[in-house]
């Protein structure tokens, strides 16, 4: 048997060899730039990610304040590298905070999620990231990394900042093609990377991202792709058709050279996807697609030429919103009028958003142009629902402040959640729509920024594994507005792919819910549309009938008779003359 203070002794070494091992992941801080688009430019910012023994939880600094998508983005950062740490962090709490931002500003978006995540584990497993690059994307919670806005504005400050890498993942080729002309321009290397594991390869050990130039843009198409039924959107088709051939019209513009080829390459395969996306029907799907690729290939073609002109296409694209002629809303057309009333007010937003200045650099016009291409698409999708929206309008003509309570009521429950960046836009929006008349349109934009809001901090508090059995659920439900199953085709096509997102497909799914529930209440609050040139006196007062008829019968006794006696008496007019016969409503215009 062993003497005690041996014993002892032998227990305590243990513990002392072993002890770093155990806290390592509990000890230290590391602080690290993360680049943000900060009034009309980039910045970097920095974050501090510190360690301390607690109980697994993960804290975020009051000060600046963050929005939620910000908070959900570093929940599932500090997950995922706990997930991968090759240390038990179950006893670690890490304590996130954002250094100093200029006064009045505050954190919103998810794009720090990716740094945010290299941060942490490099903590976890006590190293250290290298400072010469920055990491800029979203991160979901399986460790893909989504891209976010603003590249070419960030990819610049990190440059102007020293840094000697840009790692982000695409999200177009307009990016693409953009980002290397900051690479050209200002020498940093830019990388793509929408893993991770490969981030953290290369921020923490040193190693290679392999990039495939051209080649990262392929095809999305889940190989036997589950049909949507599309009954009850039949419509829809025709709107993705006409948006294909825009999209189609603006590839035949394209400039063909041995440089530009695998652009036109790539295009030509991504509208073949969408005949395929129609067929499966995800109608909405194929005229998202060439929406936005005819957003692309517009700017694309403008840097291909060198002419890029956003005053003008400002005036092109207002214009084109001053040119829709708003359908009669009737019982059969409403959601059509509706989507329309929502898609010109989004472009007209835009428009006004777009600071267009004097000395702007080549590559902030193009940013500006594809922003106001946006406008641009909006107004010809309006266009399109509305010619949908004249052919189904059958039924009564609705009177459209019906829906002013529901849309007050809509408003003020929006105005209670914690609202990210988008959806605060969209409020503002909606706030628009209502000063104008416009309550369907102001109740579905609410309707946006509820759901969204709502199923942002649903995520937030979602468990671990949580979110793939409520997405499960969610997909066996049938919508039963117009724009409840487009969303919900949506929602089923992004859990279909290859690579699932989970997250996009949740909100669009928790999205499509709360549209049943607001065109069911605009449904049983609708009333029909009385004209108020023809409308009569009402029951209670009709002593003004009888005023009426008094001051008619004054009048052609005084004035009428009297003339016709006189043009009897020269022989100028037996006969009458013929007025218009306009009846009805002259037809609202949209636009400023």
């Amino acid at each position: 048997m062993e003497p005690q203070h041996l014993r002892v002794s032998a227990a305590l070494f243990a513990f002392i060899l072993f002890s770093p091992l155990a806290c390592a992941a509990c000890a230290g801080e590391i602080t690290h730039a993360v680049v943000a688009v900060v009034g009309e430019g980039g910045g970097l910012v920095n974050i501090t990610a510190k360690a301390v023994p607690g109980s697994g939880q993960d804290y975020l600094g009051i000060l600046p304040y963050s929005g939620v998508s910000t908070q959900q983005s570093a929940k599932y950062a500090v997950r995922y590298a706990r997930a991968i740490s090759s240390y038990d962090t179950g006893d670690c709490d890490i304590l996130l905070s954002f250094g100093e931002l200029p006064s009045g500003e505050y954190v919103e978006g998810p794009s720090a999620g990716a740094s945010i995540a290299v941060i942490s584990y490099a903590l976890f497993e006590n190293l250290t990231v290298r400072n010469d690059a920055i990491v800029t994307g979203t991160l979901e919670p399986g460790g893909t990394v989504g891209a976010v806005g603003g590249l070419y504005e960030k990819a610049r400050a990190s440059a102007e900042h020293g840094m000697k890498y840009f790692i982000t993942p695409f999200n177009n080729v307009y990016e693409f093609i953009t980002l290397e002309g900051v690479s050209d321009d200002y020498g940093i290397k830019i990388l793509r990377a929408d893993s991770i594991d490969e981030i953290i390869g290369f921020m923490v050990y040193n190693k290679t991202i392999n990039q495939k130039s051209m080649d990262i843009f392929q095809s999305r198409i889940a190989e036997n792709m589950t049909p949507f039924d599309a009954s009850g959107m039949g419509d829809f088709e025709a709107v993705a058709y006409r948006m294909i051939e825009f999209e189609n019209y603006t590839l035949a513009m394209t400039p063909h050279s041995n440089d530009t080829e695998w652009v036109n390459v790539y295009f030509n395969d991504s509208i073949s996807d969408q005949l395929r996306y129609l067929q499966a029907g995800y109608y909405f799907t194929a005229a998202n697609d060439a929406f936005m690729n005819y957003i692309e290939l517009s700017t694309i073609n403008t840097v291909f030429r060198g002419d890029v002109d956003p005053v003008a296409k400002k005036n092109e694209s207002s214009s084109c919103i001053a040119s829709l002629q708003r359908p009669e809303m009737t019982e059969g057309n409403y959601e059509w009028v509706v989507g329309s009333d929502l898609r010109s007010a989004w472009a007209r937003d835009m428009l006004d958003s777009v600071d267009i200045r004097e000395n702007m650099l080549l590559e902030e016009k193009y940013d500006a142009y594809n922003s106001l291409m946006y406008a641009d698409a909006w107004c010809r999708v309006a266009q399109s629902l509305d010619s949908v929206a004249e052919k189904s309008a059958t039924g009564t003509k609705l009177n459209e402040s019906a829906w002013k309570e529901l849309a007050d009521e809509r408003i003020a429950e929006a105005e209670l959640s914690q609202h990210s960046e988008d959806t605060a836009s969209r409020l503002d929006i909606a706030r628009k729509s209502y000063s104008e008349g416009r309550y369907g349109a102001a109740i579905i934009d609410t309707t946006y920024v509820i759901a969204m809001d709502s199923a942002d901090a649903a995520l937030l508090s979602m468990p671990e594994g949580g979110l793939n059995e409520t997405v499960s659920s969610f997909s066996k439900e049938n919508r039963t507005s117009l724009w409840g199953k487009v969303y919900q085709s949506q929602a089923l096509f992004l859990i279909r792919q290859n690579e699932p997102q989970q997250g996009a497909a949740y909100r669009l799914f928790a999205y499509a819910g709360e549209l049943d529930r607001s065109f069911g209440e605009m449904e049983g609050r609708m009333q029909p549309f009385q004209d108020a040139a023809i409308a009569g006196p009402s029951e209670n007062e009709p002593w003004l009938l009888l005023i009426s008829i008094f001051i008619l019968f004054s009048f052609v006794l005084l004035f009428i008779l009297p003339r016709i006696s006189k043009r009897r008496s020269y022989g100028i007019g037996s006969k009458g003359y013929r007025g218009t016969g306009r009846t009805g409503q002259k037809k609202d215009r949209t636009g400023a």
